[in-house]
């Protein structure tokens, strides 16, 4: 569990700050925002913290404050494969909050991390009366709805270059930095951690890197990967 701390009057104003630059909470107005700050709870999570489990039960919305998280889902085997990496102002949660259905994912931390939760009944209230906020929540699941349809058809049809590709220009798009050099990828993943992206084994994605490094489409220094032609992973993707 994390350590666990109440949206106290010192705080409300950090929190509204913060709530602004969430894209959920983008449309709110100060009043509303002032709403969901008073009913919030900050958590505080070591690395490698599973904050939920799969199967748990939904009853919070949570905001990624600060850290790094990751989505996974395991099969009958135990083999893990990460269906999403979040990052600060991101929130997870909300499938099991509009619903009321367990968890269908477990979270973990890859860093030490921030989170905000929000209750159920707290969440629903304000949407009641901000349907706004639920516009806005509609539009965010179906941007990650087309995201996990992307998922599966890589899955399916892509061969390792292109699924490797598609991990890299998905990462790119949401932690590149771009430099004289290319895109630099802001983040360390491992060869596991890239391998469970992508679907397939560490082996394999170790040795789809280093191709795609002798051919000059990316580098790779002390963990951090860039990419020196996006159009070449590009292709892969169109050709797969």
């Amino acid at each position: 569990m994390g350590d666990d701390t109440g949206a106290g009057g010192k705080w409300m104003l950090t929190y509204n700050d913060f709530l602004k630059k969430v894209p959920l909470f983008s449309e709110l107005d100060e009043e509303e925002l002032h709403q969901l700050a008073t009913v919030m709870r900050e958590q505080h999570y070591k690395k490698h913290t599973t904050i939920v489990h799969v199967d748990d039960p939904g009853s919070a919305l949570y905001i990624l404050k600060s850290g790094l998280v990751k989505i996974t889902i395991e099969d009958q085997h135990g083999y893990e494969m990460i269906l999403r990496i979040l990052y600060p102002t991101d929130f997870f949660g909300e499938m099991s909050l509009l619903d009321g259905m367990p968890r269908s994912a477990t979270v973990t931390t890859q860093e030490v991390s921030e989170v905000l939760t929000i209750a159920r009944e707290h969440f629903l209230h304000i949407v009641e009366k901000s349907p706004k906020l639920l516009l806005k929540m509609t539009a965010v699941l179906s941007k990650r709805l087309r995201k996990a349809n992307e998922l599966i058809h890589s899955l399916a049809f892509f061969d390792v270059y292109g699924k490797v590709a598609r991990v890299l220009l998905n990462l790119a798009a949401e932690r590149g930095r771009v430099t004289e050099q290319g895109t630099v990828i802001d983040m360390r993943l491992t060869q596991q951690e890239l391998a469970d992206l992508a679907g397939m084994t560490r082996e394999t994605m170790a040795r789809t890197l280093r191709e795609f490094q002798q051919a000059g489409c990316i580098r790779v220094e002390s963990g951090i990967i860039s990419i020196l032609a996006l159009d070449m992973l590009r292709r892969e993707i169109r050709q797969a």
